[in-house]
C-alpha cells in the first residue's frame, strides 16, 4: 500500500473522467462527485481516484453500457458485495490489477451518497481532522502493506465518527439558528 503526497492534478483528472463518464453513461445518472482521499486537500492518498456516481434507483446501473465502459477500461466488480452499492474499477494494468479509478455507484442523495460527501466536506473544512485521517492511513498502510481489505476496514470507524460529528455539528448549528 503506497500513499503519495497530495496532487492538485487529481482534481483535473477527476474533471476529465467525469466528462468521459457523462458521455458514456450520462443518461442513467443524476450526478458524479469526486470523493475519497484524493479529494481531500493536503493529505496523502493512494493515487486512485474514487468517483461517486449517483443514480435514481440502484437498478439504473443495469442501464450502463458495459461494452462502452469496458472500452474505456472500466470493469464491473460483482465480487464486491456492499448493500446499496455497485463498484466498477479502471485499471492501468490488468495483469497486476493496478487500479487507477474506482466508481462507486449508489443511490443519489441516499445513505452512501450523503455519508461520502459529508466526510469529504468535513475533512476539507477541518484540516486537523484531515491530518488525523492521514496519520491513521499512514499507520494502516504500514501495518497492512498488502491487505487492502484490512486497510479499508481500519478506516471504517474513523469515517463513521467523522460523519456523526459532522451531522451533530450540523444539527447544533441548525438548532442555534432557531433561537
Amino acid at each position: 500500500m503506497i500513499l503519495t503526497d497530495h496532487s492538485n492534478n487529481w482534481k483535473r483528472l477527476f474533471q476529465k473522467e467525469k466528462q468521459l463518464l457523462i458521455n458514456i453513461i450520462g443518461e442513467s445518472i443524476e450526478d458524479i462527485e469526486h470523493f475519497g482521499s484524493t479529494s481531500i486537500e493536503g493529505i496523502k492518498a493512494k493515487p486512485v481516484l474514487d468517483i461517486l456516481v449517483g443514480v435514481n434507483r440502484m437498478e439504473d446501473f443495469n442501464k450502463f453500457d458495459r461494452s462502452l465502459m469496458k472500452a474505456e477500461g472500466y470493469y464491473h466488480l460483482p465480487g464486491v458485495k456492499l448493500q446499496g452499492k455497485q463498484v466498477f474499477a479502471k485499471f492501468s494494468d490488468l495483469e497486476t490489477l493496478t487500479k487507477t479509478h474506482i466508481l462507486h455507484v449508489v443511490e443519489f442523495k441516499g445513505k452512501w451518497w450523503n455519508e461520502h460527501l459529508t466526510f469529504r466536506h468535513y475533512l476539507n473544512s477541518h484540516p486537523l481532522a484531515a491530518k488525523e485521517y492521514e496519520e491513521l492511513k499512514n499507520k494502516l498502510a504500514s501495518q497492512y502493506p498488502a491487505d487492502e481489505s484490512a486497510y479499508t476496514e481500519g478506516k471504517y470507524q474513523f469515517v463513521q465518527d467523522i460523519v456523526k460529528r459532522a451531522n451533530d455539528e450540523g444539527e447544533q448549528k441548525q438548532n442555534e439558528s432557531l433561537f
